[in-house]
């Protein structure tokens, strides 16, 4: 291609040969325009692949919206190191006097480290626990509760006594080398201050700080104690009355009540300690010793200084913890020199309780240094005036609550960016590998100082407001939640990126050791080359060297305990500038912290004080629920509510501490269930009736007014981990509405469409998938039982009316809108329950009740008035059978109805000839029963064998087990199979004729010569029909009236147990053709044609039209439809007693 500067001629000559054609010079931009089209495409398509594979890790990984539960995981890191030499191995020089020194001071150290972590681990969560949940017990049960925490109590005693002697040991230790006297001080201490000896002894005095508030601020424990003693000393007075033989053990043990509470619970501990006997004459001298008050003097200012500069600086961490024993080793200072002299610097501690006026010591035990002074040093009170020490924090609250909400909010975004840049896995490591790493320590360690400042902030405003019992608004109520919410989020990020963490560890490690080395090679290479050295500096070598051994192992608490004592002594050397002896110690820091790391992430993120604040959790649900859109925060909440758990199973005070977790379990629980889950499931409900009932123009909510509530945001939440289990907030949700609905449609079952839209709407608008609601409007399978039908067969044939067609037994009566029935089907199930057996059980019980109502019926035709009219109307058919074409006459059955009516009526209106006609339709139902038993349990019974292949050829399971040689086991069950199988198999192919049994039973009886009186039982046959018809006719009629007045007994519309039972009577009296022969129904045939014939005459010769006569004409052909209907169902029922 030509260049750009080509003359006219070469252009010229190139458009000739096409060969060497080129493009003009002239540039118009488009290929600019076309190379950032391609960028811009690549820009997009490295974005869209990156969001690829963002939802990819997604999938695969947790997400930043989920909390983790450290209980939960299966699988979790235990890095902290663990020594496994003893310190006197680790001590290793050529200098004797410096290993001594080194080995004494390190060990005491060591043991108070570990008096510390006893106390931590051993004995406050049991004190702090006990009379909680529970609270106070009652008379009996707190002295028991008193008797567990006994043995506790006397280890606690026994643990409080060791401090005492470590704390004589220390201080005698430091008394011997601080003092004028000894070789030791002139050679080796005179210019070295143990900082670490009195750091750790402030760490005791912490301890026994801790213990007092601990035990004064349980005023449970204090009055279960008092409790337990007036027990004992009732029991000592009178040992007789309890069974005590024992009195001198009493004796001892109210001397041991007595010793315990005076040294442990009146609040002494600490006071007790700096006031025993320190000095030893002729051994130790202590109190008159200017060395050591004068670098006991040394090292409370210098404390005092760090506190004063750094408490409240944004790099602080667990600084505050350490002002109490700051203020115990001054108390101690002037408890043992009686130096008082030194005003301004109590003014100046003095001024730093005004800045911190509380520390939260342990969970909810909460330290006042101004009442700590005020108890202690009363007489150091007078220098600074008469303070208001209650108004003062009354003011420090006023402003920590106008304060919270802007620094919550502050925290929120820091943790938020910090929480980010933790995830993100990138580092700028352009400064190289160990910039990089740095770095990272750098994001750790920012982690825990966030964590540290907002637990801070979450305790001091939760303690403040409960020492002073001054109110929380409902807005500061929801930020102290959030704090514990921020708390529990930076944890879940350490956890998900504890793989990194773990991972870092030694490379953090290494990188903070070898810059440690690097700066005391700076002192090292000052001693480089010389001859001769002092004891100074002989003891800095000695220092440097076994710093740099100790610094190449594993970085053990022992080891850091060794190398902060050594850098003590290489501090004499003045070598190193301010600033490189802040940074050592900084690094040195930095090591202690990440050698024990995931210790610092729990003790920071530590959310016990909820517990003692649940009070509070109701009012933030209550937000929540008004707010779903924060909804995501409930899953970290309870986590941070759980936290307490691992303080609970201390406790000792309870038989088995599972029941005070429990208890608080359920506690919170019902709080979720009343605050959230129940308001959430009626909203969701009235929402979808709003929605589906939209047509009835309800009135619709303003929502600039009430506001739109998003309870989806709920219903997406994961289900939450709590405890031993999980709330899943949609799934209670979806249960309560299956519940609400598959009750309310239970009730009005024609409202089955609406609850189906319901339905649909929760899947379509929440995402619920709900049951679905509509019933069947068939028979459910499962009816009355025949157990209960058998028992109360007396009841049974009066409220259920017999379907001679269907073969099913309807209820006469109901308060519902639905009535019973019963049919073959939920007989056979009862069978199947209960067994075959039950059917002749069944049969024997309507036996007895038959024998009853046959009794009744004798009686009945026994009555003269009876006996004898039916002996007139068939005399009076004998002599006009010919003139009445051998049919019995319609007029007599109506004649002796009436005259049965005028021999009187119930109150309910029945007369004689009625109760007579509803005795013979009981024994009829009683007999439809027996029918139905009888199908059922064929049904039953097919439905069992039809597993086998063929009735005519069942093979014998028992020969062929016995053919086989198998178990006797099998033998016997092939037995029992070979039983059932042929019970089963006799009942399909014959059954039981159960009809012919009660006929039989009964009939010899009845046709006994002293029965002579059912001898015309036929001729009342034709009048009880007709009171039959009139009695169905009437039940008919009365179904299509409204009025209330008309009794639910009389509607009817089938009732074919007369039918049943009047057939069943003939039989039993074997009148069968005496009744044939009076050829009634063929009279009333004729009779209802003639009515028909008479009416349409009448109507004629009265020139009447047809319609005119239709209600006449209908109420007959009515009458001559029922009769026939009757007819049928009498002569089916008649098949049933054939021979």
């Amino acid at each position: 291609m030509s260049s750009a500067t080509a003359t006219p001629n070469t252009a010229s000559t190139s458009l000739v040969n096409n060969d060497e054609y080129t493009f003009d010079a002239f540039e118009d931009g488009s290929s600019k325009l076309v190379g950032e089209q391609q960028l811009t495409k690549l820009n997009q398509f490295a974005v869209d692949y990156a969001q690829q594979i963002w939802q990819i890790e997604e999938a695969l990984d947790e997400t930043l919206s989920e909390s983790s539960d450290l209980n939960v995981d299966p699988v979790s890191l235990y890095i902290r190191p663990y020594e496994q030499q003893d310190i006197i191995e680790l001590i290793k020089t050529e200098h004797k006097i410096f290993n001594k020194v080194m080995l004494v001071f390190a060990s005491l150290t060591n043991q108070i480290r570990i008096l510390k972590e006893t106390a931590e681990l051993k004995f406050y969560q049991p004190l702090i626990v006990f009379g909680e949940i529970t609270g106070e017990a009652s008379e009996g049960d707190v002295q028991v509760e008193v008797g567990r925490l006994l043995p506790f109590m006397i280890d606690l005693s026994a643990f409080v006594n060791r401090c005492y002697a470590i704390t004589r040991n220390v201080v005698s230790q430091l008394a011997s080398c601080y003092q004028n006297q000894t070789t030791a001080f002139t050679k080796f201490f005179k210019n070295v201050h143990l900082q670490t000896v009195f750091y750790s002894l402030a760490d005791l005095f912490t301890v026994l700080i801790t213990l007092d508030q601990v035990v004064t601020q349980n005023q449970a424990l204090s009055s279960s104690w008092g409790r337990f003693q007036r027990m004992v000393k009732s029991v000592r007075a009178e040992p007789g009355k309890y069974g005590v033989a024992e009195e001198e053990r009493l004796f001892q043990l109210e001397k041991l009540l007595l010793s315990l509470k005076g040294q442990l619970l009146e609040g002494y501990i600490f006071q007790s300690c700096v006031q025993q006997e320190f000095d030893f004459p002729g051994v130790v001298d202590v109190r008159n010793n200017k060395q050591l008050k004068a670098e006991f003097s040394l090292n409370v200012k210098s404390i005092f200084g760090l506190l004063s500069a750094k408490i409240m600086d944004s790099s602080e961490l667990y600084l505050r913890e350490k002002f109490p024993g700051m203020l115990g080793l001054y108390t101690f200072y002037i408890s043992i020199f009686k130096d008082i002299t030194d005003k301004s610097f109590f003014k100046q501690v003095w001024e730093l309780t005004k800045r911190v006026p509380m520390v939260s010591i342990y969970n909810n035990v909460i330290w006042y240094p101004a009442d700590f002074i005020a108890t202690l040093m009363p007489g150091m009170i007078k220098i600074v005036g008469n303070p208001d020490i209650q108004g003062a924090r009354r003011e420090y609250l006023k402003i920590v609550d106008k304060e919270f909400a802007q620094r919550v909010k502050s925290y929120y975004l820091q943790v938020s960016r910090w929480m980010v840049r933790m995830e993100s896995g990138s580092l700028n490591n352009r400064g190289g590998f160990w910039d990089a790493n740095l770095s990272r320590i750098g994001q750790i360690i920012q982690g825990i100082l966030l964590s540290y400042h907002i637990s801070h902030l979450f305790k001091t405003m939760i303690g403040l407001h409960m020492s002073l019992t001054a109110p929380l608004k409902p807005s500061d109520v929801r930020r102290l939640f959030q704090c514990a919410e921020l708390l529990k989020s930076i944890q879940g990020t350490f956890h998900r990126r504890t793989a990194m963490i773990s991972a870092h560890i030694s490379l953090m490690t290494q990188q903070l050791t070898t810059i440690i080395t690097n700066k005391l090679d700076v002192v090292r290479a000052r001693y480089t080359g010389k001859s001769n050295y002092s004891d100074t500096e002989l003891d800095v070598i000695m220092a440097l060297t076994l710093t740099s051994d100790l610094l190449t192992g594993v970085v053990t608490p022992e080891r850091l305990i060794i190398i902060k004592l050594c850098l003590n002594v290489i501090y004499q050397a003045n070598l190193l500038k301010d600033p490189d002896m802040e940074e050592l110690r900084l690094h040195v820091k930095r090591l202690e912290f990440v050698s024990d790391i995931h210790a610092s992430i729990r003790r920071v993120c530590d959310c016990s004080l909820l517990f003692w604040a649940r009070d509070l959790f109701p009012t933030y649900l209550q937000y929540l629920y008004d707010n779903p859109s924060q909804a995501n925060s409930l899953q970290y909440t309870m986590t941070g509510m759980k936290d307490v758990v691992s303080i609970l199973e201390k406790a000792i005070h309870v038989e088995n501490p599972g029941t005070l977790i429990d208890s608080y379990r359920d506690e919170l629980e019902d709080m979720v269930e009343k605050n959230i889950i129940n308001p959430l499931g009626k909203d969701i409900e009235t929402d979808l009736r709003l929605r589906i009932h939209a047509f009835l123009n309800v009135a619709e909510k303003d929502p600039f007014k009430s506001g739109i509530k998003e309870f989806g945001r709920f219903l997406e939440l994961k289900p939450i981990r709590f405890f031993d289990k999980t709330i899943d907030i949609k799934s209670r949700i979806e249960h309560y509405l299956d519940t609400t609905f598959y009750n309310l449609n239970t009730v009005a079952l024609f409202d089955w469409k609406t609850y189906s839209e319901m339905r649909n709407m929760a899947f379509y608008k929440y995402g619920l998938n709900l049951l679905e609601v509509h019933l069947p409007g068939a028979t459910l399978e499962q009816g009355l039982d025949v157990l209960e039908i058998m028992r109360n067969i007396h009841i049974f044939v009066a409220r259920y009316n017999y379907n001679l067609n269907n073969q099913i037994f309807i209820q006469r009566s109901s308060n519902s809108k639905t009535l019973n029935t019963i049919n073959i089907t939920h007989i056979a199930n009862s069978i199947r329950t209960h067994g075959a057996g039950i059917m002749n059980t069944t049969v024997n019980f309507a036996f007895q009740y038959l024998k009853q109502k046959f009794s009744i019926f004798s009686e009945f035709l026994f009555d003269d008035q009876i006996k004898s009219r039916l002996y007139k109307n068939l005399k009076y058919f004998r002599e006009n059978k010919e003139q009445l074409g051998n049919m019995y006459p319609y007029e007599m059955a109506i004649e002796f109805e009436k005259d049965i009516r005028q021999l009187g009526i119930t109150e309910a209106g029945l007369s004689f000839l009625d109760q007579f006609r509803i005795l013979i339709t009981y024994i009829g139902n009683a007999m439809g029963y027996i029918r139905l038993v009888r199908s059922g349990g064929l049904l039953y019974t097919s439905n069992a064998i039809k597993f086998v292949p063929d009735l005519k050829k069942i093979p014998s399971f028992e020969e062929l087990v016995a053919k086989h040689q198998l178990s006797p086991e099998t033998l016997d069950a092939s037995k029992n199979l070979d039983n059932v199988i042929e019970n089963l198999s006799i009942n399909v192919s014959e059954g039981t004729e159960y009809f012919k049994m009660l006929v039989t039973v009964f009939a010899n009886e009845f046709r006994n010569v002293n029965n002579q009186h059912l001898r015309n039982f036929y001729a009342i046959v034709p009048p009880l029909t007709i009171n039959f018809i009139d009695h169905i006719i009437n039940a008919k009629d009365k179904l299509f009236k409204k009025s209330k007045a008309i009794g639910a007994e009389s509607l009817q519309f089938t009732d074919d147990g007369f039918a049943i039972g009047l057939a069943y009577i003939l039989k039993l009296l074997d009148q069968n053709r005496e009744f044939d022969s009076l050829h009634w129904f063929d009279r009333i045939s004729k009779k209802y044609t003639e009515d028909q014939a008479r009416i349409l005459a009448e109507a004629n010769a009265r020139g009447l039209k047809e319609d005119q006569n239709q209600l006449s004409i209908k109420k007959v052909k009515n009458l001559q439809q029922e009769f026939e209907l009757f007819k049928y169902s009498f002569s089916g029922a008649r098949i049933f007693f054939k021979d």
